[in-house]
């Protein structure tokens, strides 16, 4: 009884050896191969030191011990017991997972990898001395990601409250709340506030900070014998109620809004009739529209009870975006545009980094992952741009009725102008071409450009065609079949989904589809040209004889000229087109334009290969007939075409937490809602209309964001207003004010300011006056070296800090030096000259960038086209806003090449040029006059008698030495003056 249990002792016994044995070898081979590569590249950031000697752990996971291996990080566990060749590391380390990859600084060897796989394969032994060995690691933000009472209390997430104006010992710094707010905080951090400016830096920066325009000597004398106690005031007044105001203004909420007129990305193609929200804007701020509409307009415009043509256009904010006109993955990229309105509106107006938050909970704040997807839902039914013809649409309100006789009036007078010029440049070139190619003017034919065209395209005003998808009778291509009695379908070219450079009108997703329409001919022409554009196969018939057949695709429009049956089967009357187009897999497309082949006037003008007129002729003429459609449909129907946000209908589609922001994983469904940091409350949407075209989802947002209590939208605003007049705002982080933005300095100021917003009806004016009116505005930029050492950064605003002019200041001053500066409100945007090399560096190839008249090209900077493919160099050079996200600060760089700029470029000494020559015209033959003149022009003062000395030796200089003569040097002279220092900074 006793040997079978000595036997079982003895088995054991030797099972533990040989265990013990193989956890040993498993040490060992961990202890020489694998922890060298893992110390090598993976311990200095998950659990060693850095340069500080502060411990550093990525992602909450540390690799210096077994311990911190198995209890992974922010991912969840990196080592799976029980299939270890499923582990989280061995993802990350082989590179699959594009969202997933270490070492970040490249990949490790087959070696390395199959050597920390076999480890695992082991269950991962690890050095006894240091198994549990794990750093402590103070986290700052910890616990800031939940919603608890820590971030409960966070300055920006608390209810705004408002607070008394602290009590000063200065009786001058206790008139304006705001002074007493700041020489509070002053006196507590024993500084002190230095001296007033003097007049002239003040209206000039009053001037430049309301108007983005210097102030003219005239008005600065004015003011500085303007004695009496309201003086100031008065000026503040008189620059709010100019029409600059709105436009300088307006800018700046641009910025925030990402504001450019076009797509983006490859092609790059304009957004139709996009500046009619730029105008939107300016008119808002000139209104003093009161900013809880301004907000809701953009945000829900046309779901507004009392919606009007301003609210409708307003919505165009939505458009704004980047957009991929031929995505590789269209649902992704869907999903991509409402994360970019998410974005957009909650950082723009909530100062909230929601977008953080699309592929996990926030890092940084307390927002969750169904926090963000209960804002898209909000956005869920937009329809996305292009389709189906929705780029554009035509806005009807009752104020464009009331006005319509005035309106056509107008209209008719525009129209008869136009008319007359593009005459004049059709006469022009007749005359050129019959001097210099007499065999192509003998064949202009007087026809009118819409008459040449008997079936137009879709590059056009497309024609609408009749269209079925069911196979159709037999006699449906023959001159007798009614295509409108069979029931067809009516839609406008093209059809189909896609393709390179296109967007079809009319979805069509099935095999084949056929399609019939007509025109009508009182003369048969001698030659037609057909514009195709067809995947894949292909038939026409034309009065029911066959006369033309084509196989496979093809990727652009072919210009083809019509052959003898096709001009055989054209007939005086009505003519019938039939199409049969099939398809039998991937994207699809169809388009047919029909066109007289004849020489027009219009053609002399428009074909750069007659070289009948100038460039800037041809782009006028071009504008014109752009703006005679606009002008035909405006005359049709009172309204105008504006490019703005449509949904699909009433009930939009689910929204979905999308795992890892994948539009391809859909998680839990969400509703929409307010984030858990405000209570979390479910939006109350009232239930649509029966006739409603949109689900009223964006209504409720904008009802929720413009309460009077809501916790942000009046801090964020009244916080960009100051930012703009002082700098940087009271929180220096204008689309943050989470945890990861920078603390307020002042947050009690900010919260009186804000309830103060409120109480006065959410007058932005209001606020220019309270902020502009305050002692603190008027601060000189001097320094006291004992107040810089405490506070370098003026954070406490203990003194104004200087800046330099913005891109459009710079430019815009310019103009106004010259006298060219043409101060024309609204309408499309204008094209300035770019030089020829910049528009090589562009997809554009300089076949997109237009030519304006130069009074058009003179106007303000804030109506100059946007491209994003395409800027002036002047804009970036000097630092012009992202247009592809939310800008909340312009970074103002300092780079040698804004010198070479200023020294170089043609833009410069074109307006140099013209600075010279209104000098000369002002003051012929007095060179003296003209430098002093030039000063009082370009930085609104009297030079003193050692600046006119150095100027005129200048000058001088360059015209014995350099032998310029007197013209020349003078626009040298001018050159120089536009880089002062004191031109491009204000104190």
């Amino acid at each position: 009884m006793i040997r079978p249990l000595v036997i079982g002792l003895s088995a054991l016994g030797l099972a533990a050896s040989r265990s013990g044995a193989a956890e040993t070898e498993g040490v060992e081979y961990f202890r020489n191969e694998v922890k060298p590569i893992l110390e090598q590249n993976c311990f200095k950031c998950h659990g060693g030191l850095d340069e500080k000697g502060h411990p550093k752990v990525r992602g909450g996971l540390q690799l210096i011990s077994r311990k911190g291996l198995m209890k992974g990080g922010a991912l969840g566990a990196v080592f799976n017991e029980a299939e270890p060749a499923k582990s989280l590391i061995l993802e990350a380390l082989s590179y699959k997972n594009e969202d997933l990859q270490m070492p970040p600084r490249g990949k490790l060897d087959d070696g390395d990898q199959a050597k920390i796989a076999r480890w695992l394969e082991m269950g991962a032994p690890w050095t006894p001395e240091d198994a549990d060995v794990l750093v402590e690691v103070h986290d700052p933000l910890a616990g800031v990601t939940e919603v608890n009472e820590k971030t409960k209390t966070h300055w920006s997430y608390r209810p705004m409250e408002r607070h008394e104006p602290p009590k000063v010992s200065d009786p001058a710094w206790a008139v304006n709340p705001v002074d007493a707010f700041i020489l509070a905080k002053l006196d507590e951090k024993g500084l002190k506030p230095v001296g007033e400016a003097s007049k002239a830096a003040l209206l000039r920066r009053l001037s430049y900070d309301l108007t983005g325009l210097p102030p003219s000597l005239e008005e600065i004398r004015a003011f500085e014998a303007d004695n009496s106690p309201d003086a100031w005031s008065k000026q503040v007044d008189r620059l709010l109620d100019t029409p600059q105001y709105g436009e300088k203004w307006a800018r700046h909420w641009l910025d925030v809004v990402r504001y450019a007129e076009s797509n983006g990305f490859e092609r790059d193609n304009d957004k139709p009739y996009v500046w009619r929200y730029r105008d939107y804007v300016i008119r808002a701020f000139n209104q003093d529209k009161p900013y809880n509409r301004f907000v809701a307009e953009q945000i829900a415009g046309d779901e507004l009870p009392d919606k009007t043509a301003d609210s409708q256009i307003a919505t165009g904010m939505m458009r704004l975006m980047a957009w991929d006109d031929d995505p590789a993955d269209p649902p992704q990229h869907f999903f991509d545009v409402l994360d970019d309105n998410v974005r957009t509106v909650t950082e723009g107006f909530l100062g909230m980094t929601a977008g953080c938050a699309r592929c996990h909970d926030h890092k940084g704040d307390p927002i969750p992952q169904k926090d963000y997807y209960k804002f898209v839902s909000f956005f869920r039914g937009i329809e996305p741009m292009g389709k189906g013809g929705k780029q554009t649409q035509y806005i009807q309100s009752p104020e464009l009725v009331e006005n319509r006789d005035h309106q056509l009036a107008e209209l008719g007078a525009e129209e008869k102008r136009i008319r007359e010029g593009m005459a004049r440049s059709e006469e022009n070139a007749l005359v050129n071409v019959r001097r210099t190619n007499p065999e192509v003017a003998g064949r202009v034919d007087n026809m009118a450009p819409p008459d040449r065209w008997l079936v137009t395209d879709a590059r056009m005003r497309p024609t609408t065609w009749f269209y079925t998808t069911t196979k159709p009778a037999e006699d449906w291509s023959a001159v007798s079949f009614r295509a409108e009695r069979a029931n067809w379908q009516q839609g406008a070219a093209g059809f189909g989904t896609a393709a390179p450079g296109v967007q079809a009108k009319t979805v069509w997703t099935s095999a084949d589809i056929w399609l019939q329409t007509t025109f009508g001919l009182q003369a048969i022409p001698k030659s037609v040209l057909l514009h195709l554009y067809h995947d894949e196969d292909i038939e026409i018939f034309l009065n029911g004889q066959p006369v033309l057949q084509r196989e496979h695709h093809v990727s652009d429009y072919e210009r083809i000229t019509a052959s003898r049956e096709f001009m055989a089967a054209l007939q005086t009357g009505r003519n019938v087109l039939a199409v049969h187009v099939h398809q039998t897999a991937g994207g699809q497309f169809f388009d047919l334009g029909l066109e007289v082949d004849a020489i027009t006037p219009s053609d002399l003008v428009m074909n750069r290969d007659y070289r009948a007129v100038s460039r800037k002729d041809r782009e006028l003429y071009r504008r014109g007939q752009a703006r005679l459609e606009e002008i035909e449909m405006l005359k049709k129907s009172p309204g105008v075409e504006a490019m703005v946000i449509t949904e699909s209908g009433p009930v939009p589609p689910p929204t979905h937490v999308l795992l890892r922001g994948s539009a391809h994983a859909e998680g839990d469904e969400v509703q929409p809602g307010f984030p858990a940091i405000w209570g979390g409350e479910v939006a109350s949407v009232s239930p649509p209309a029966a006739d409603a075209k949109t689900s009223g989802r964006r209504l409720a947002l904008a009802n929720w964001m413009t309460r009077p209590d809501n916790p942000r939208t009046a801090r964020v605003m009244v916080n960009r207003i100051w930012e703009h007049h002082f700098g940087r705002g009271i929180c220096p982080t204008p689309n943050d004010f989470g945890y990861l933005g920078t603390e307020a300095t002042h947050p009690e100021l900010l919260d009186w300011l804000a309830t103060e917003f409120v109480a006065k009806g959410w007058s932005v004016k209001a606020m220019h006056r309270l902020l502009l009116n305050s002692k603190t505005y008027r601060l000189s930029i001097s320094s006291d070296p004992k107040d810089a050492a405490a506070d370098p950064a003026n954070d406490l605003f203990w003194r104004f800090n200087p800046r330099r002019l913005g891109a459009e200041e710079l430019r815009d001053s310019i103009l106004l030096s010259t006298g060219e500066l043409n101060l024309e409100m609204s309408g499309p945007s204008v094209f300035v000259t770019i030089p020829e090399e910049v528009l090589a560096t562009s997809s554009t190839k300089g076949g997109k960038w237009g030519v304006s008249p130069p009074d058009q090209a003179d106007r303000r900077s804030i109506y100059v086209k946007i491209k994003r493919s395409l800027l002036p160099p002047l804009f970036t050079d000097f630092d012009l806003a992202d247009t592809d996200n939310s800008c909340p600060v312009r970074f103002t760089t300092t780079v040698p090449t804004q010198a070479l700029a200023m020294m170089n470029s043609e833009f410069i000494h074109d307006e140099a040029s013209r600075l010279a020559s209104r000098l000369e015209r002002e003051h012929p033959g007095d060179l003296q006059a003209q430098v002093k003149r030039a000063f009082e022009l370009v930085i609104s003062r009297e030079p003193d008698e050692s600046e006119v000395v150095r100027s005129l030796a200048f000058i001088n200089k360059l015209k014995t030495e350099s032998k310029l003569t007197p013209e020349v040097a003078l626009q040298r002279f001018a050159v120089a003056v536009f880089s002062f220092n004191e031109f491009f900074y204000l104190d």
